[in-house]
């Protein structure tokens, strides 16, 4: 069975853990230098979490998303497979400086794996349309959210499902 693994991006984590270097000599500078010992002690408090968040992004290798001819699995929250037959429509989120991807399903379709989202206004236009949505958030991934939702939508509308995952 051909499949997809996606992991989170090496290359973010770079970013992010060379970020807090900078941030932490920048709050040491302006601690030494200056008198703005709250701004130097902040940015230093930022940056030991930003290196904390940049080396654990950079050493998590657990897949994150899996998509199989069968469906999709996000291994962060709903960690059960979806069939893509069950997903209605697909597209991209963004919400509060992060990018999600929205999958549609129907509102009886396993109910045990589809919890409230914290949308609730989202939530109850979606109950009155007897959808359910899913959100699976792709900030720190390999892959844009834009790309997935195109890649998620081709293999949706496709017959031969193995084929699209064997082309990507």
């Amino acid at each position: 069975m051909e499949r997809i693994v996606i992991y989170k991006s090496e290359k973010k984590a770079l970013v992010i853990t060379v970020s807090s270097f900078l941030i932490a000599c920048v709050g040491y500078v302006l601690l030494q230098h200056t008198d703005k010992e709250l701004i130097s002690w902040t940015l230093l408090i930022l940056s030991v979490c930003m290196l904390m968040l940049g080396i654990g992004t950079l050493f998590d290798r657990k897949p994150k998303i899996i998509l199989t001819s069968r469906g999709i699995t996000e291994t962060s929250n709903i960690r059960e497979e979806i069939e893509w037959d069950a997903i209605r429509q697909v597209d991209e989120f963004y919400y509060r400086g992060q990018y999600f991807i929205r999958l549609l399903v129907d509102r009886n379709y396993k109910p045990e794996l589809l919890f409230p989202t914290w949308f609730y206004r989202l939530d109850r236009i979606y109950a009155q349309q007897g959808v359910k949505a899913l959100f699976i958030r792709v900030s720190l991934l390999d892959i844009s959210s834009i790309r997935l939702s195109q890649i998620i939508r081709r293999i949706i509308k496709s017959d031969n499902r193995e084929e699209v995952l064997k082309s990507l």
